[in-house]
């Protein structure tokens, strides 16, 4: 089953909320490269145009979902 980008970054959203490990990891700074590099390494497929486009992630907002 393939899922649009935005399913992807909302669902990769959520496993952030879900998954200690993966929350300690956000706490980090990142680029937005290392961040797509995080996503894949937990089964999220996302591409730097769509993390970019995302105002969240565009306030540095990511790390505050922890």
């Amino acid at each position: 089953m393939t899922h649009s980008s935005s399913q992807q970054l909302k669902e990769f959203l959520k496993a952030i909320l879900d998954n200690k490990e993966l929350q300690a990891e956000m706490q980090n700074e990142m680029t937005t490269e290392e961040l797509v590099e995080i996503a894949a390494n937990y089964g999220h497929q996302l591409t730097a145009v769509e993390v970019n486009a995302n105002a969240l992630w565009q306030s540095g907002g990511f790390k505050f979902l922890c």
